[in-house]
């Protein structure tokens, strides 16, 4: 089974190898990684990447609008060929499955599937307590999190089935596509939007999503980073209900305790 993974990124420096190699040892072989905006030098270590995994990449053009949507329809219209699966996740995501050590092992339960994607919920994460950006691995600096059933939870992403050509589309919701068989959770239930009517399950699959970092991370960048489905003369500006709304630390969590060790092994050798 042949899997791949589009990412659209902006200024991710600091974790992307971590992210790049996670991903690797999920069992993700193929990476279209577009990077946009960037004034850091995630740009440069992409290419660096590139002698240790099969990484395409892109630089997205700043004055693109809803540079997100663009990327994903682009990737999935030229590569998805190339893959029986391709998910789409941003680069504070960390997707895994929960019930194998790798994720073809789920994936193979769907593959005879009425379906053209599945979609799996967030796990989000809160600060666990951080006020400065911490050294060392995302996956290990944070480790607290409301609890799985929090409503911010609804939220998922997408693993599209390969070799569907133009059928795909992701004009409406990055999170969810326009298939001709449609995109379902784990439990067979049928998604039609980025945020499920139903109450999040990760029996076997899980998206980590690191989604504020640090109260450092948030005043210093992600406040007024906006997001790439933004329009570009009008960012989003989060505010600060919105960081109060979301920095929830209440269950200590350690669902990627399994990835630890063999992850730091492969960004030990690279």
């Amino acid at each position: 089974m042949k899997l791949g993974i589009t990412t659209i990124q902006r200024d991710r420096g600091p974790w992307i190898k971590e992210w790049v190699a996670f991903h690797y040892l999920v069992g993700f072989r193929k990476f279209y990684i577009y990077t946009h905006k960037c004034q850091d030098d995630t740009i440069k270590i992409v290419e660096q990447l590139k002698n240790h995994f099969d990484i395409k990449s892109f630089i997205v053009s700043p004055e693109l609008d809803r540079a997100q949507y663009h990327s994903y329809n682009q990737a999935y219209h030229s590569f998805g060929h190339e893959v029986d699966w391709m998910a789409f996740i941003d680069g504070d995501e960390f997707l895994f499955p929960t019930s194998a050590f790798k994720i073809e092992k789920v994936l193979e339960e769907y593959s005879d599937k009425k379906l053209s994607a599945l979609a799996a919920y967030w796990a989000c994460f809160g600060s666990s307590g951080h006020i400065e950006e911490p050294t060392g691995l995302i996956v290990e600096n944070y480790r607290y999190r409301p609890n799985l059933n929090w409503s911010g939870n609804k939220h998922v992403k997408s693993i599209v089935c390969g070799g569907q050509g133009a059928l795909i589309n992701s004009v409406v919701d990055p999170h969810v596509f326009q298939t001709p068989l449609g995109t379902f959770d784990e439990n067979m239930r049928r998604i039609e939007s980025g945020v499920s009517i139903y109450n999040p399950t990760h029996e076997k699959l899980r998206i980590n999503h690191y989604m504020t970092q640090s109260r450092g991370y948030f005043l210093n960048f992600k406040q007024s980073s906006g997001t790439p489905m933004d329009m570009s003369d009008k960012p989003i500006i989060r505010s600060e209900e919105w960081w109060k709304g979301v920095d929830i630390n209440d269950e200590y969590d350690i669902s990627v305790e399994k990835y630890i060790d063999s992850l730091k092994d492969i960004l030990n050798s690279i």
